[in-house]
């Protein structure tokens, strides 16, 4: 049975052996406590690196035992997340966290050629699992973060990437959505074109485990009575479970007006590195960076998501 709620994912993952999880600036407020919560949950020992002085004293406002972390210091944004490439490409990791160390500085070392944890040749993806207050089960979407404008091969790999996760969760069967303004498969529209391209596909078997449709618009996706108002047929049935939306700024838009106007809590994930990654918002809350990192953590067990076939 697919889980229903985010808080799933805790429980999915505390029923696999432990990770280990490094944390890269991991010297902020956040998250300091959402790792305490993994450590007390028991699917995470952490190591935080970051500055000594300053992760003792927040676990000092806290009331936290430092002790229950390994402490790398290293009080240098960009060094920190350096140390971190290090300590994974060492096998002395399984999990990548990012702490306070800002995205593009994050980013900048996981493309390293040198030291970085990106996956050669992979299509490197941010996916989301939404916890939606209005709809009836998890919806899971990219891309919010990284693909300004995706090409057809960019966006057959974030498609694989979406049923990998949909499944990991319990979804026998996704129906994923490949997002468009509209249904109708126009020649002149480049986002139709790719997602009729995907659909094709998966007619065809060449992507596998899911019923996918597209274009198809967001009311078409969720809304069963809207695929009934226009008489459109769709193995996605107004029920879907992925959404691979065309452009960066519309699944960034979807994923704020989710936040912050849905009350919609997250899961965040980077797909296309060689451990799972967990890069949520610096002001992302303790509760959804909790969520992210049992994710990530679940996404470490054997099955994991790998370089797109």
């Amino acid at each position: 049975m697919p889980i229903k709620k985010l808080e799933n994912l805790i429980e999915l993952a505390q029923k696999n052996k432990k990770k280990r999880v490094v944390v890269a600036y991991g010297q902020d407020e956040t998250t300091i406590l959402s790792t305490k919560r993994a450590i007390e949950l028991g699917f995470a020992d952490i190591i935080l690196i970051g500055d000594k002085k300053v992760i003792k004293k927040v676990c000092s406002d806290h009331d936290i035992d430092p002790d229950i972390y390994t402490i790398i210091h290293e009080p240098d944004e960009l060094k920190s997340g350096k140390k971190s490439m290090e300590l994974l490409n060492e096998k002395k990791g399984d999990v990548l966290m990012k702490g306070l160390i800002s995205t593009d500085k994050l980013i900048k070392c996981i493309l390293n050629k040198e030291y970085g944890i990106m996956i050669p040749d992979a299509t490197l993806a941010h996916v989301s699992i939404a916890e939606i207050p209005n709809y009836h089960k998890l919806l899971i979407f990219t891309d919010p973060a990284f693909i300004p404008r995706p090409n057809i091969h960019q966006k057959i790999a974030m498609t694989r990437y979406v049923i990998a996760t949909a499944l990991k969760i319990g979804v026998k069967r996704p129906k994923v959505s490949i997002i468009s303004f509209s249904e109708k498969t126009n020649p002149k529209i480049p986002t139709a074109v790719d997602a009729a391209f995907i659909s094709k596909m998966a007619d065809r078997d060449q992507i596998k485990h899911a019923d996918i449709d597209g274009p198809l618009s967001m009311d078409l996706s969720i809304d069963p009575e809207s695929l009934k108002y226009k008489g459109v047929k769709s193995c996605v049935k107004g029920n879907a479970d992925c959404l691979v939306f065309p452009f960066l700024e519309v699944a960034n838009v979807f994923y704020k007006s989710l936040t912050y106007f849905a009350q919609a809590d997250m899961a965040n994930y980077i797909v296309g590195t060689k451990v799972p990654t967990t890069i949520s918002s610096r002001s992302d809350t303790v509760k959804n960076k909790l969520y992210s990192l049992a994710f990530s953590c679940l996404m470490a067990e054997k099955g994991k998501i790998k370089k797109e076939e």
